[in-house]
């Protein structure tokens, strides 16, 4: 074994610090947030809270090291975490859990931005952007083009005032409540919510058809399903109870097209069929999740459980079957329209 395998192998307090790339924290949230075990700190704010944060010397003592000098300038934002137990056990925990809370942070561009212009959140440089080049020829015309383009996602996710005022509107820090424990659900219910921002969080960020929409619909399942339902019936149900009501759901037959989706969702899976798939597709399942995730969070004190989400549904379904006033959905349930431009349907 290595020197550093050995150290890795030991027991201890471990202190853990990896870059950020496509964010940036601004004094509106105090260049800085917190994601269940994760810290999220600015290069300028980690001095001053150093000692919060668990750092045993100052960050000026470790950049004088020979082994660190340049690495707290990598990046204006860094993950910070301090995890107990054998040192490569924890490391792996880290890694992992720094890119959840990073997914989950992306979830935060679900209905705040345009798609096309998110930002991809990563550790180090680790979803870095690249470069795509390919030659092409007419062989009857002998004509030609060396064709290139960048590819993958070059914004940043700014986390200022405009940042801050929508996700007070919107679910995100209720989000944030529930997975740092502030709210009484039960401990499969909040994994559950917890695996579909992750999922919903990493379609956000990603610049790939399949991929974003599978991870889309995946985390619609794990929001209003329970293992052995029939998806093809139940997702449309339990979407109804939510958004039935609205205009959009008759005008724009939204019923309809959840089936679809969860056709071509099926012929993926199953087949590995994504010739069928379109960016209105993603673009769709995305007004479906920002109102799921809207209407349980903001109404989490009724959904303690996924058990009550079903029964609701169940409860919206019996008023319409039986004709009876409605009574169930609460007036505090809301519809969030997203409406999208012709350049919205050019990619993602």
């Amino acid at each position: 074994m290595t020197q550093i395998e050995d150290m890795k192998n030991e027991k201890g307090a471990w202190l853990f610090v990896v870059p950020v790339s496509g964010l940036t924290l601004t004094k509106s949230v105090s260049e800085e947030i917190s994601i269940d075990k994760i810290t999220f700190v600015s290069r300028s704010r980690l001095p001053r809270v150093r000692k919060r944060l668990g750092f045993p010397v100052t960050v000026g003592e470790l950049k004088t090291t020979k082994m660190s000098s340049g690495f707290f300038e990598v990046s204006d934002v860094c993950a910070v975490a301090k995890l107990g137990g054998i040192g490569a056990v924890q490391e792996k925990a880290f890694l992992d859990a720094a890119k959840d809370e990073l997914a989950i942070l992306s979830l935060s561009q679900l209905g705040y931005a345009r798609r096309r212009h998110n930002a991809c959140l990563s550790i180090s440089s680790e979803n870095r952007p690249g470069f795509l080049e390919y030659f092409m020829m007419n062989t009857v015309k002998r004509s030609w083009a060396l064709q290139h383009r960048l590819s993958g996602r070059f914004n940043t996710l700014v986390l200022d005032k405009k940042w801050k005022k929508y996700q007070k509107f919107s679910f995100f820090y209720e989000l944030l409540r529930l997975l740092n424990g502030r709210y009484n659900v039960t401990s499969g219910w909040k994994r559950d919510i917890r695996n579909a921002a992750v999922l919903a969080g990493q379609s956000q960020s990603s610049s790939d058809l399949p991929h974003a929409f599978l991870w889309n619909m995946i985390a619609i399942e794990t929001l209003l399903t329970h293992q052995g339902d029939s998806y093809s019936v139940a997702l449309p149900k339990r979407v109804e109870a939510f958004i039935g009501w609205t205009t959009d759901w008759s005008v724009r037959n939204f019923e309809s097209k959840i089936e679809e989706v969860y056709k071509k969702r099926c012929a993926f899976v199953h087949a590995g069929k994504s010739d069928g798939l379109r960016i209105e597709d993603v673009l769709f399942t995305d007004v479906l999740l920002v109102n799921i995730f809207y209407n349980i969070l903001k109404h989490i004190s009724m959904f303690e459980t996924k058990e009550k989400l079903i029964e609701f549904s169940r409860k919206v379904e019996a008023e319409h079957v039986l004709g009876a006033k409605p009574n169930v959905r609460p007036k505090t349930v809301s519809f969030i329209s997203m409406r999208y431009s012709d350049k919205d349907y050019e990619n993602i």
